[in-house]
């Protein structure tokens, strides 16, 4: 497949750049460590030397008591350069080649520190020190007094040779190290990565004929791949009662249009069978009518239905839902279901508690209630009330629907919303229904984001609950 990524080698390549990263940073610290390090422990050699050459200034011997340079007993590299002056006598010795005297006076102004210069082209790090020398300390006068500078100077081109090599140590070790490194969270993510694999694998049998999904136990065990896992098996679980319900819709569906037009059918041939009278043809013609009229409600509420669920299914931000007044939807399906509830002597009673407007489309909303209202009136018994009630409470519509029919049998409540269910009576060819105004009044009900429910139990009537949120 193009354009995928690789999540192990994203993981493993982030955690090599920052491994590489902290690596530099690391060696960059020990580099400066180990020149600093060096540089003090080079300072405090050549503060060293330099006392080593203030002790070596010693009495002359003479007799205008002067103070000489004496180097017999002192070993002087033959690469430093030095220059002892004394403020009597001037120079008393200094080394061959000599240290400049733009060297010297920024030595002066730097007195007991060692500063770094560079000489004829290579890098020195040069120190000033000051003593004093008493000649005949015995005298009556204290003896006469010798102030002595020594200036030292010591390459240090062996420090960043030094250095150089700790950071060339640090480097390997360093790549080694990476290298091991990479070869051990490779193989570390491929073997925590395997429950992922494992996961992909077993989703990926999964198809409209085979629903069978177990997860791999060490991804139910991975806590960040549980969520993972109970997303699939939730979403499987929808997907294939989906499937299941447009399957059985799909049969049912096929199965009324069937016998409707196999009425329908079988009427027209009865006709044809033999010569009849005008009244008989007549009188067939109407049957045939009756037949296709059921037929086109039941065509009818298919295409509702339908058009409710892919309007639920396809609608975002630019595909708003609409919005009636609760109230007056369920004024005007009271209206229009008045003819027949008065010819059936049931009475329809309306007690309402203040009005919301509701995400429902008027259209949509009438039908939803029309239908509840029709199918209560098919249950009720003659001098019967059925009871409508609206509230308001909060966010959201309440209405309730009671009537003082047959009710609902317990085992036949869980599956009343689904289409072309023949459980309930009110669902079959004897009441004109086509077993789909409940399925498309849980359709109506969803797609506003609310709910709807039935409670009731045999002789005592059936109780339908709509709680739709109030929009602004």
């Amino acid at each position: 497949m193009k354009n995928t990524r690789s999540l192990t080698r994203r993981i493993l390549a982030t955690i090599l750049l920052l491994e590489l990263v902290s690596a530099a940073v690391l060696i960059a610290a020990s580099v400066v460590y180990e020149w600093h390090s060096r540089l003090s422990a080079f300072d405090v050699m050549l503060r060293g030397r330099a006392d080593a050459m203030l002790g070596a200034v010693a009495d002359a011997e003479d007799q205008a008591d002067n103070v000489m340079l004496d180097l017999s007993g002192l070993s002087v590299p033959a690469r430093d350069l030095y220059l002892v002056r004394d403020d009597k006598s001037g120079i008393l010795g200094q080394s061959k080649p000599s240290i400049p005297a733009a060297i010297l006076a920024r030595a002066t102004a730097s007195l007991d520190r060692a500063v770094p210069v560079r000489i004829d082209g290579r890098y020195y790090r040069v120190i000033r020190i000051t003593g004093m020398r008493v000649v005949d300390p015995g005298d009556p006068g204290g003896g006469v007094r010798h102030s002595v500078d020594v200036f030292y100077a010591s390459r240090t081109n062996h420090i960043w040779h030094e250095v150089v090599s700790s950071a060339r140590f640090y480097v390997i070790a360093t790549l080694l190290l990476f290298s091991v490194t990479t070869i051990a969270m490779l193989w570390l993510l491929r073997r925590d990565l395997a429950p992922l694999h494992q996961l992909a694998t077993e989703a990926s049998k999964v198809s409209t004929k085979n629903w069978a999904f177990c997860a791999p136990r060490a991804a139910k065990e991975t806590k960040e791949l549980l969520p993972l896992v109970q997303a699939i098996e939730s979403s499987l679980a929808r997907l294939q009662r989906s499937f299941e319900q447009q399957r059985r819709l799909t049969s049912d569906a096929a199965h009324e249009l069937k016998t409707d037009v196999a009425i329908a059918k079988s009427s027209l041939q009865l006709l044809t069978m033999r010569p009849r009278t005008a009244g008989e043809y007549e009188c067939g013609l109407t049957v045939c009518l009756d037949d296709l009229s059921r037929l086109e409600r039941t065509v009818q509420q298919m295409l509702a239905l339908a058009r409710v669920e892919h309007a639920e299914s396809v609608r975002d931000g630019s595909h708003a839902a609409g919005r009636c007044l609760l109230l007056e939807c369920i004024q005007a399906s009271i209206q229009q279901c008045a003819s027949l509830a008065e010819l059936r002597g049931v009475k329809i009673t309306l007690n309402a508690d203040g009005d919301a407007r509701i995400g429902v489309d008027e259209g949509d909303g009438r039908q939803l209630f029309s239908n509840l209202l029709l199918n209560a009136l098919q249950h009720s018994p003659p001098d019967s009330t059925i009871h409508v009630c609206v509230k308001t409470a909060g966010a959201c519509g309440h209405v309730t629907i009671q009537d003082q029919g047959q009710g609902v049998d317990s085992e036949d409540l869980p599956h009343v919303f689904e289409p072309f269910y023949r459980g309930d009576p009110s669902r079959s060819h004897e009441n004109g229904g086509t077993g789909l105004g409940l399925a498309i009044c849980k359709a109506i009900c969803e797609r506003a984001k609310g709910s709807i429910g039935i409670e009731s139990a045999p002789n005592v009537g059936a109780k339908v609950t709509i709680d739709l949120p109030i929009v602004g």
